[in-house]
């Protein structure tokens, strides 16, 4: 048995059989391969967690969630077709392109982000002067991020639908767990509790009070991986809490907008662009439904702190390593020997480094 953490992912290379489909993100990081036995696993898994969520013949579904360069949407709906009438799939941006494909398609189960949610729902009312309960959801299945208090209970109130969550894993984008009105439950083997500060699992039962755990997946649908043990970032949260299956983040991913963020892949980019002593990556929420991020960076020379060509340069490094787009701010920070300092400032409240493990 091997653990592996996302960063350490790419290096090992899981060999891939003929006929595979690459699962890589965007930007590339850990490439995983699923042949077509594999993929007709996956399918089954998620398919088992969409039936947890109570999803049947009548229902038509419609999936609000964007994974760009990503296989994961494509298999949640094919692993969902079979269960239901119908499935669409929309981009989970455009609020009114969203509230157009509700209108055209009619679903009665939509699937979707908490934050996603919130912001439809915040929406509906302050700019589209609509009410939820028009739009004829039955069903509304969340999942990809962290909650805030009490989403459940008022997406059930707003939309007079039921409320399932799901937990998805970061490197497929599977929906391995889900939670239907009682405790949380894991299509059988795939995740797992494991300490923070070494390779070692701690409990099977998501409900287990084993303190703070990380959530592992064991990629038993994987050929490649299926004896190993995969690291997620994602602290599991109290059993009944309205965060969801987890409600922080540790190591070297944070989560933003429903995407991972990779502050490796960013330290690196950063580090290329020569006057760049530190940076903070800064993240908040507040009052919105949806996170607000902004990348503070400290130059050597009080000349670059306006210069256009460096803030070009500093936007072209954000995009290269980061799949959503972060405002940036500049300022004078005089030389600081070595590499250029880097750190994260959660003022949600959400993510932390690991003690001992990076994922």
């Amino acid at each position: 048995m091997q653990w592996h953490t996302r960063r350490d992912l790419l290096a090992a290379r899981p060999s891939a059989p003929a006929g595979s489909i690459l699962f890589a993100g965007e930007p590339t990081e850990a490439v995983i391969g699923l042949g077509p036995q594999d993929w007709d696993a996956a399918e089954a898994i998620a398919r088992e967690a969409l039936k947890g969520c109570e999803l049947g013949a009548r229902d038509r579904v419609l999936i609000a969630m964007e994974q760009p360069a990503s296989l994961s949407v494509a298999l949640l709906a094919r692993a969902a077709a079979p269960l239901v009438q119908s499935v669409a799939v929309t981009g989970a941006r455009g609020r009114m392109r969203l509230l157009a494909a509700i209108r055209s398609l009619k679903p009665t189960v939509l699937i979707t982000t908490p934050c996603g949610a919130a912001d439809f729902l915040a929406r509906l009312y302050m700019e589209f002067n609509v009410d939820p309960v028009e739009l004829g959801l039955e069903r509304i299945v969340i999942g990809g991020e962290v909650a805030t208090a009490g989403l459940r209970k008022r997406l059930a109130r707003e939309f007079e639908a039921e409320v399932a969550e799901l937990y998805f894993d970061p490197f497929f984008g599977l929906p391995l767990a889900w939670r239907c009105g009682g405790p949380w439950e894991a299509v059988g083997g795939t995740i797992a509790l494991a300490a923070t500060d070494s390779d070692r699992i701690v409990a099977e039962d998501l409900g287990d009070d084993v303190g703070d755990a990380e959530i592992v997946v064991r990629p038993t649908f994987c050929a490649a991986l299926k004896d190993d043990v995969l690291r997620t970032g994602t602290l599991r949260a109290a059993p009944k809490s309205d965060a969801g299956l987890f409600d922080r983040t540790l190591g070297d991913h944070v989560l933003l907008r429903g995407r991972w963020v990779s502050l490796d892949a960013l330290r690196r980019q950063l580090a290329l662009i020569d006057g760049v002593s530190a940076w903070t990556l800064e993240i908040d929420r507040g009052d919105r439904t949806l996170d607000a991020a902004t990348l503070k960076v400290g130059f050597n020379r009080e000349t670059l702190v306006k210069n256009p060509m460096w803030l070009s340069r500093v936007d072209q490094a954000i995009a290269a390593a980061c799949p959503v787009s972060i405002a940036v701010e500049t300022s004078f920070a005089g030389e600081i020997e070595g590499k250029p300092r880097g750190v994260v400032h959660d003022l949600r409240g959400q993510h932390g480094d690991a003690p001992g493990i990076a994922a």
